[in-house]
């Protein structure tokens, strides 16, 4: 059952729950007022009856006769019966024509409430209890509100017939207006459906409607993701294309050093240089490797395993490793303007990547800078730690400042220098996953500053 079905059955069912409930209760509560006020009625005839029959004895001889005549009439026009009975001896004074016997505990209640209310065999009941100046008495006036019963039995047909009719009129209604509703998500899914890896480049058009509306956020949102989708695979082409150009690039050259030193016999100095050649384009090749690996989990990753790390330790663990890769480099290393808040060398992060960030940022200085020093200085600005990285380097351009993080981003005047532009587009995933700002500072031919805020 799709939803549109679905919204019709569920309106119907509560229109036939909400619909019945207040129908039901409609019927109770009139079929209450109708039996309140019969009630009344009988108990206004007992008091009227109490009247002719108690106080006849005050109206002079000579309209007897026509008192007598007016308490006949009385008695066809309501179509009640009235009985009286002795209050003290129980004994029936005046007689109806019912056959049902009243017992003393309806007698006794009448004769202790003065006034009682009370239902057998489907008739209703009023006793009144009445004092005379010749004796108490107990009045019972009973009769069937045929009338009322008229007009609750057509009440209750009409409640049934609408009921009955308005459940199918309601999932009629309520399926022709999930239509209407439905109808712009029909449109966006068949927009949708046309939408391929062909023509990620297509929107969906936004209706042009003031406020918030689910069928724009929907759009909206749609359209966001497509393009997500669409800079995600760009990015993913591109990937693929520079990383098979820097895959390819060493076994290229891996391969034609065997093909020469197949060629003809070599001397044992020769073979030494060739196998020299492999292990440096090997390690090319390892390393290019290594970095597709760590962006791909910063790709596809949250930073995991957070925990309370020390920048000092990593950054002397770099260092130790530098030192063995770059015998000769030659590294400069200042805490001294932090000596009194070292709290500030303790972060939150993953020690994993931060020291890949630091590793990368401080292979390219050493790279770079070599045989000059590199300076690490580290200070406190507003409350925050920053960690200065200069190098004596080359520099960068203005016009390259934007693009030194970007993948496989080379500038033309490092070429010279081996690579793969994936180190520092690594560096600033871990950065961003960190909340760490980094600020590049650099002049050609006089060195770069890179400096990291932590948060």
């Amino acid at each position: 059952m799709n939803l549109k079905n679905k919204l019709a059955v569920n309106s119907s069912l509560l229109f036939a729950f909400t619909v019945g409930l207040v129908m039901a209760g409609s019927f109770l509560l009139f079929r209450t007022h109708m039996k309140d006020l019969y009630y009344d009625n009988l108990e206004d005839h007992a008091m009227t009856t109490a009247l002719f029959y108690f106080e006849k004895d005050e109206i002079k001889e000579i309209n007897s006769a026509r008192y007598h005549q007016i308490e006949i009439q009385y008695n066809r026009i309501n179509n009640e019966s009235i009985r009286v009975y002795d209050a003290k001896t129980k004994k029936l004074f005046v007689h109806d024509n019912i056959n049902i016997e009243l017992n003393d505990q309806y007698l006794n209640l009448i004769k202790k409430e003065k006034i009682a209310h009370f239902k057998l065999n489907g008739r209703q009941f009023v006793g009144l209890f009445y004092k005379d100046n010749q004796g108490d008495f107990i009045i019972i006036v009973s009769g069937i509100d045929s009338a009322g019963n008229r007009q609750l039995e057509i009440l209750g047909i009409m409640f049934i017939l609408f009921y009955l009719a308005g459940i199918p009129i309601n999932y009629l209604l309520g399926t022709f207006l999930a239509k209407q509703t439905f109808l712009p998500f029909e449109r966006v899914i068949a927009k949708v459906n046309t939408i391929t890896t062909e023509n990620l480049h297509s929107r969906l058009e936004v209706p042009q409607t003031s406020g918030k509306d689910e069928i724009k956020e929907l759009i909206t949102t749609f359209n966001y993701l497509l393009e997500r989708l669409e800079s995600g695979i760009m990015i993913q082409n591109n990937f693929l294309k520079n990383a098979s150009h820097e895959l390819k690039t060493p076994l290229t050259i891996i391969i034609g050093d065997i093909d020469v030193s197949l060629q003809q016999p070599r001397t044992n100095e020769q073979y030494e240089q060739i196998l020299k050649s492999l292990k440096k384009d090997t390690l090319h090749l390892k390393s290019t490797l290594d970095s597709l690996l760590v962006l791909s989990g910063l790709e596809l990753s949250e930073p995991q395993q957070m925990e309370t790390v020390r920048i000092d330790e990593i950054l002397w663990n770099v260092l130790e490793k530098k030192a063995i890769e770059y015998p000769e480099s030659k590294v400069s290393v200042n805490f001294d303007a932090i000596a009194d808040d070292e709290d500030l060398l303790s972060i939150h992060g993953n020690k994993h990547m931060i020291f890949i960030a630091l590793y990368n940022i401080l292979d390219n200085a050493i790279k770079f800078s070599s045989p000059e020093q590199v300076e690490v200085f580290a200070f406190s600005k507003e409350g925050k730690l920053q960690l200065k990285i200069t190098d004596k380097g080359p520099g960068i351009s203005e016009n390259d400042k934007e693009s030194i993080f970007d993948l496989f981003f080379r500038s033309d005047n490092t070429r010279h220098i081996q690579g793969q532009g994936l180190g520092l587009f690594i560096t600033i995933q871990i950065l961003k996953l960190h909340n760490i700002n980094v600020i590049v500072d650099s002049e050609l031919e006089k060195g770069t500053s890179i400096s990291l805020v932590f948060p």
